[in-house]
């Protein structure tokens, strides 16, 4: 269960504009929305209360913090995909553990730990292991002059840019259909708009290996598309090229600036 709550946030806008007016010599720091959202694991119950505390003094490897965060971030990413669906208002990208401002860890009861409060508690450093994962740095380079070139006309961000990382986000977020429907038309942009951008053997070799994947991803999305359900194993025949479509679309990142 996930309980979200907003600290902070504006008030309702009026029905007119207020006038323009003189700002105050002095500015003042302006106020921001703060979201609070509490990750409630009701499918692992504690029992009693000192087995909680037994359970709360037993958290202190890297790894069992990391696996409760990424349980945390994968939750509220549910939520934020459930209501891009529902609402027709589609989500810019997941949760990353960078825009964590403070986290804890704790145990409670009923309604109070539906808001947040708990019996008891310990606060983690959410924020030290966000370090950019190594499949991604390399993409990540120079990414301001980039943007500067698109903005000012002088780059065009092509389609699969956008595509790829929708059908990785789907896939990573747990929506297989939506990623395996997805995939075929993103990964074929991938080799169309890339085909000319470098002429390296790696690139050639990748390309040539995702054309060669087109049928049967074209199968595949025919195939879901009769029949409206997922089979076993599909995530991991979606997870090669989508990884080389990553790796053409990074290359191309790094190499052409």
């Amino acid at each position: 269960m996930l309980v979200l709550e907003t600290e902070g946030g504006l008030p309702p806008a009026r029905r007119k504009r207020r006038r323009p007016r003189q700002s105050p010599k002095r500015e003042t720091p302006t106020s921001v929305a703060i979201t609070t959202a509490t990750m409630v694991r009701a499918h692992e119950p504690l029992g009693t209360e000192d087995d909680a505390r037994r359970w709360l003094a037993g958290i202190q490897d890297d790894e069992v913090v990391q696996s409760l965060l990424d349980e945390m971030l994968s939750c509220v990413e549910r939520a934020l995909a459930t209501e891009a669906a529902t609402t027709g208002r589609p989500f810019a990208e997941p949760p990353q553990l960078s825009q964590i401002l403070r986290a804890r860890i704790g145990f409670g009861d009923g309604d109070r730990v539906a808001d947040g409060r708990f019996v008891d508690s310990m606060e983690i450093d959410a924020r030290g292991g966000t370090g950019v994962p190594k499949r991604y740095r390399a993409g990540l380079a120079r990414p301001i002059e980039r943007i500067a070139a698109i903005f000012g006309g002088k780059d065009e961000a092509k389609a699969c840019e956008f595509m790829i990382p929708r059908v990785r986000a789907d896939l990573d977020g747990g929506r297989l259909l939506s990623s395996a429907l997805s995939a075929e038309t993103a990964i074929r942009a991938t080799v169309l708009e890339m085909d000319s951008m470098l002429s390296t053997e790696d690139h050639r070799s990748d390309l040539d290996l995702l054309e060669s994947m087109l049928p049967d991803l074209t199968e595949m999305t025919d195939a879901l598309l009769a029949d409206g359900k997922v089979w076993a194993g599909l995530a991991e025949s979606l997870e090669e090229p989508l990884a080389i479509a990553e790796r053409v679309i990074r290359r191309h990142r790094i190499l052409t600036q």
